[in-house]
């Protein structure tokens, strides 16, 4: 890939209502049975970031980092891991950093407030795994502006979930 061409994708599952996790955290409901476009996905991103309680979810069950990409963790308290980098700084100086680098794409991977601040600093792209299931903790927690996303393409699957793709602005 080209310097400078490097896009943010965010590719996540939520409930219907827009819920990433239950009101506990907990994130049961998820569908895991197969692969949904995760392989092909993977195959395109080197970049794994997210916000302090996900990464604290994803270490619960057992995922700390994923394989072949660079994990990064933004937060306001700093920890110490082998397999993560943890950010304090803001989201817009780190982009433009990794952006610089050559590589393949960056998968935010969630956390409902760093969301807020990749789409204000401009993520290129939004895939949905929409789970047919009331939750509780806001994908996109608000208050942020309007912001125009313009539907790629829908992919269906017989377990009722739907995949969304956007391009975002």
């Amino acid at each position: 890939m080209l310097i400078g061409m490097r896009r943010v994708r965010y590719f996540v599952a939520c409930s219907l209502d827009g819920f990433l996790a239950r009101t506990d955290g907990s994130v049961d409901w998820l569908f895991m049975d197969r692969d949904y476009g995760m392989k092909a996905f993977f195959a395109g991103v080197d970049v794994a970031v997210m916000g302090r309680r996900t990464y604290e979810k994803a270490r619960e069950l057992g995922q700390e980092s994923f394989p072949g990409m660079e994990g990064f963790v933004f937060t306001h308290s700093l920890g110490a891991s082998q397999k993560v980098r943890f950010v304090s700084g803001g989201v817009g100086e780190w982009l433009r950093e990794m952006r610089g680098c050559s590589g393949k794409d960056i998968w935010l991977v969630g956390g409902g407030n760093l969301v807020r601040q990749f789409l204000e600093a401009r993520v290129r792209s939004m895939r949905l795994c929409l789970r047919c299931i009331l939750a509780g903790l806001p994908v996109f927690p608000g208050p942020f502006g309007e912001m125009e996303l313009r539907m790629m393409k829908v992919t269906p699957y017989e377990t009722g979930l739907i995949q969304p793709t956007y391009a975002v602005g």
